[in-house]
C-alpha cells in the first residue's frame, strides 16, 4: 500500500498531470514551514529516483524577523520566497507536490458497521458531521478504508476503521494562491506526515513510529506495516529550545541557536544548566510522544518497535540516546536522501542536513 489516501486529497489532484509529465520530467516537493521552506527536485529515470536540486531559504527575513524565527507570510511574501530558494537552487520544475501542515488537518480513524461499505460516500459525509468541529461545508473531506489484518478479521468482522480526513477550504485556497503566485502547478496537495513518512522508513516496516521535530511543532506518526494508524501534532519544536536558552542565558536568538548545536544534549558536569534550560520542553515532547504510543499499544494490542527521528531539531546533538532512555526502545535518524542516486562526494553533505529535508524530498517521491 502507499503511503497516501486514495492519491491523498486525490480531488485537488490536476487531472492533466499525466500529460503534464511527458514534457515534464523532473518534479518538485515543496515543503512550507514555520521558519523556512524546503524544495527537492527529482527525476525517475529507470525506477530510480535521481536528485538533481535541493533548497532552503528561511522565512524570517521576509517578516521581518531574523533568520530561524517562525514567521506567518501572506501568500505573495510565502511565494516570493519560493521563488527565491527556486532560482538560487537553479529549479526547473515547475510542477509540484506541496505539502499542508498536520495542524491545518482534521485526521481521526472511526469505526462504522461493515454495511457501511455498500453506501461509504453518504455515511461518510454524516459521520463526518459528528466528527469535525467546523461545518461540513466549510471543509474538503478524503477517506480510507484501513485493511485488517488476518487476526483482526477473525476477531472483529462487524466493524471497519476508516480515516477520515478534513482540511478546511480556506487553507486549500490559500495554498492554492501561493504556488499560482509561485509559477508552479501543483500536481497534488499532501497531509505532512506522509511525506516525512515516505522518505523516513522502507517499504515492509512492521510498527514504527515516525517524530519529526520541526521549529515550532513536532509531529509524529505510528505506522504499522505501511499504515498510518495515528497522528499527533505537538505544539512544542525545536525553536523552543534556542528562545528558552536566550531568555534564559540573556545571548541573542542567533547565539541560543549556535550554543544549542555545539553542545547539544551533554551530560559534562559544565553543560548541566543549559540542559536544565532545555529539559522542561523536551520533557514534554516526549511525554506527549509517549502517550500516543500508550494509546496504540492500548488500541491495537501491540507495541511499536522502533522509532525514527526527521526534521531540523533531530539534528540535535544527542538526540537519539535521549530517546532511546525516554521511551526505552529502538530510536534511529533518518536519511531521507538515501532514498535517491546522487553524486558520491555529496553523500556525507546530504546525510547531515537529510532530516531538514525529509517531508520535501518525501513530497517528490510521492510524484515519481
Amino acid at each position: 500500500m502507499s503511503f497516501e489516501l486514495k492519491e491523498f486529497l486525490g480531488r485537488f489532484r490536476k487531472d492533466s498531470f499525466k500529460n503534464l509529465l511527458k514534457s515534464e520530467q523532473s518534479v518538485l516537493g515543496v515543503d512550507i514551514g514555520s521558519s523556512s521552506i524546503k524544495i527537492v527536485q527529482l527525476r525517475k529515470e529507470k525506477e530510480r529516483a535521481i536528485l538533481e536540486t535541493y533548497g532552503e531559504v528561511f522565512t524570517g527575513p521576509y517578516g521581518g524577523m531574523e533568520i530561524g524565527q517562525p514567521v506567518k507570510l501572506n501568500a505573495g511574501k510565502t511565494a516570493e520566497a519560493i521563488k527565491d530558494v527556486l532560482k538560487e537552487a537553479g529549479a526547473k520544475a515547475t510542477v509540484a507536490r506541496v505539502a499542508i501542515p498536520l495542524n491545518s488537518s482534521f485526521v481521526k480513524v472511526i469505526q462504522l458497521p461493515v454495511s457501511a461499505e455498500g453506501d461509504l460516500e453518504n455515511v461518510i459525509t454524516i459521520e463526518a458531521r459528528r466528527h469535525v468541529p467546523v461545518p461540513i461545508s466549510e471543509v474538503s473531506l478524503d477517506w480510507w478504508v484501513m485493511p485488517k489484518t488476518e487476526k483482526e478479521k477473525e476477531e472483529n468482522n462487524k466493524t471497519i476503521e476508516v480515516m477520515l480526513v478534513a482540511i478546511h477550504n480556506d487553507v486549500i485556497n490559500t495554498y492554492k494562491d501561493i504556488i499560482a503566485k509561485s509559477g508552479l502547478t501543483a500536481a497534488a496537495y499532501e497531509m505532512e506526515p506522509f511525506g516525512m513518512i515516505r522518505s523516513a522508513i522502507g517499504r515492509g516496516s512492521s510498527t514504527i513510529a515516525v517524530i519529526d521535530f520541526g521549529a515550532s511543532s513536532t509531529k509524529m506518526a505510528i505506522l504499522d506495516y505501511g499504515i498510518m494508524r495515528e497522528s499527533r501534532f505537538i505544539s512544542k519544536g525545536s525553536h523552543d529550545l534556542t528562545r528558552a536558552l536566550s531568555q534564559s542565558t540573556g545571548v541573542d536568538l542567533a547565539r541560543a541557536e549556535e550554543l544549542k548545536r555545539r553542545v547539544g544534549l551533554s551530560d559534562l558536569p559544565e553543560h548541566k544548566e543549559i540542559m536544565e534550560v532545555m529539559q522542561p520542553i523536551l520533557s514534554y515532547i516526549f511525554h506527549e510522544a509517549n502517550a500516543s504510543l500508550k494509546n496504540f499499544q492500548s488500541k491495537y494490542k501491540r507495541s511499536v518497535s522502533k522509532i525514527v527521528f526527521t526534521g531540523g531539531g533531530a539534528l540535535l546533538k544527542g538526540i537519539a540516546s535521549f530517546g532511546v532512555k525516554e521511551f526505552t526502545i529502538e530510536v534511529d535518524l533518518a536519511d531521507p536522501f538515501s532514498k535517491t542516486e546522487h553524486p558520491v562526494f555529496l553523500s556525507n553533505v546530504l546525510r547531515e542536513i537529510g532530516l531538514s529535508f525529509s517531508v520535501a524530498l518525501g513530497l517528490a517521491l510521492g510524484e515519481l
